[in-house]
């Protein structure tokens, strides 16, 4: 079996890196390389992955430790990974999540019997609930999965939970933009899989998803106003996917107009008037073909309809958001 790079960066989860790590070297399937990024992490992260490597003394010797220089963000830590990355196929982990011990193993065997460019599977989410089972929506053919990394309802936008082969980053030179830290995957997903000539899925549940790290990235986002990088991570998209087809131009706008709208109420929410303003101008300039307003007078709820037509012989009325503005 060819050799599988896992990527890592790293930053600030010294109480989440064992569990991570342990669940990285006890993969059932034995052909690996790991990359963790040091992104200048502030506590005792690195050291708990070297001590937790003792454990693993089979595994030592596939492990990459790459440290930058200063605090670049995950952005960058992604790019410095990739550019390391030696296997034909990778997969992404964030250092605060982990994986089911068969996760590549079982990526690997469906790749192999489909020869497919991305392999997904299911995954868990992990809460102050509990943990909930996330079932990835169902595609017949590539160009139906890369209208679901766009779909408002069911996308498939974390950039974890696939196996991927790394050409398509690099004969394609897909990078994140750094600095844009928040968002990210929207940099990434749909793009690959524009590109991707096959793609599969399989039943199995293999990442386990912790949005329990308060230091997150999307944390930040969540509880702060943390809105100009995920704007930046959607125009990215949105200019990539501008001189392809209609179908994928106008299902990055609806995207596009949806996150905007979950941002504008984050800006709301948290009383920056300055953010809400931007946001508004912003989808007033950008999709004001889109758009009927209702009032932006009471941004908790409801403030705007979309009326959008696709151009592939057929229409459909979205109207986004009907449960996200709503007053508290």
């Amino acid at each position: 079996m060819y050799l599988v790079s896992i990527l890592v960066p790293v930053y600030g989860v010294e109480k989440y890196m064992e569990r991570c790590a342990r669940s990285l070297f006890e993969q059932t399937y034995e052909n690996l390389e790991y990359i963790f990024v040091d992104d200048c992490s502030p506590d005792n992260s690195i050291a708990i992955l070297k001590r937790v490597m003792e454990d693993y003394p089979e595994r030592k010797a596939q492990v990459r430790i790459i440290r930058h220089e200063r605090n670049r963000g995950l952005a960058a830590a992604r790019n410095t990974a990739l550019d390391a990355a030696s296997g034909p196929f990778l997969t992404h982990v964030d250092s605060d999540d982990y994986l089911d011990r068969d996760a590549v193993r079982l990526l690997v065997e469906k790749q192999v019997e489909t020869g497919a460019d991305i392999v997904s599977g299911n995954y868990y989410v992990i809460n102050n609930k509990g943990k909930q089972n996330k079932y990835l929506p169902d595609y017949k053919d590539n160009r139906e999965f890369l209208l679901k990394t766009l779909d408002i309802h069911e996308g498939i936008r974390t950039i974890w939970g696939h196996l991927v082969r790394l050409s398509l980053y690099n004969d394609y030179h897909i990078r994140l933009k750094e600095g844009v830290d928040v968002g990210e995957d929207w940099q990434q997903i749909p793009l690959l899989a524009y590109y991707a000539k096959n793609t599969s899925q399989i039943d199995s549940f293999v990442y386990y998803y912790d949005c329990t790290n308060p230091q997150s990235y999307i944390h930040q986002y969540q509880n702060s106003v943390f809105w100009e990088q995920p704007i930046k991570s959607l125009f990215i998209m949105e200019s990539f996917f501008a001189d392809k087809e209609p179908i994928y131009k106008e299902a990055s706008h609806r995207l596009s107009i949806y996150k905007l709208k979950v941002l504008l109420h984050i800006a709301a929410k948290n009383k920056n008037k300055d953010a809400f303003d931007e946001i508004k101008t912003l989808i007033l300039s950008n999709y004001s073909d889109y758009i009927e307003v209702i009032g932006w007078d009471n941004p908790l709820n409801r403030v705007f309809r979309c009326n959008y037509y696709l151009h592939s012989g057929y229409r459909r009325l979205y109207e986004f958001g009907k449960n996200v503005f709503r007053r508290n």
